[in-house]
């Protein structure tokens, strides 16, 4: 199989009939109602689940998975990640990424020296926040123009111009 990558997570059950709420990790709430089926890491290995249906709640999403049936059923998913082939994940206009391209990044400055890794993104409603950390130490780095200067997602790298106070 190709590369998974992880389009939301698995919060909690909801109500009787075996549904999940899911924390999207995509761009989009409207891409969960386009897919069909979804790989799941479970402890016995990994399941491809069947989506039945899945609506919209709030910033949330609501899924029904074939056979997932009951609460029961349902709290086995609880905290799973929910993935599908790389190749399914549509394409994006140019300077827009999907967050598994940036988690893992390496950043650097425009002069070269390593600020860490990409470990997580803030999503601020005006730009995102690029969560960046090298030793313990965690620097917050907005994705805005002025401070992203390069992202080169085949290399994983990222090249930032840190304005004054930024590190």
């Amino acid at each position: 199989m190709t590369s998974l990558v992880t389009i939301g997570k698995v919060l909690k059950p909801r109500g009787t009939a075996g549904e999940v709420t899911v924390m999207p990790l995509t761009s989009s709430l409207e891409r969960f109602s386009r897919v069909c089926r979804v790989y799941i890491e479970l402890d016995a290995g990994r399941k491809e689940l069947r989506v039945e249906r899945s609506r919209p709640s709030g910033k949330a999403v609501i899924v029904k998975f074939h056979g997932i049936d009951s609460p029961e059923d349902a709290e086995r998913l609880r905290g799973r990640e929910l993935m599908i082939p790389e190749e399914e994940s549509p394409p994006l206009p140019e300077g827009v990424y999907y967050h598994y391209q940036i988690i893992g990044a390496r950043v650097y400055t425009e002069g070269g020296a390593f600020i860490g890794t990409v470990k997580e993104i803030i999503e601020t409603g005006s730009n995102d926040v690029y969560v960046v950390v090298k030793e313990g130490k965690e620097h917050l780095i907005p994705a805005i123009r002025d401070v992203i200067k390069e992202i080169d997602t085949d290399r994983r790298r990222i090249v930032i111009h840190p304005m004054e106070g930024l590190l």
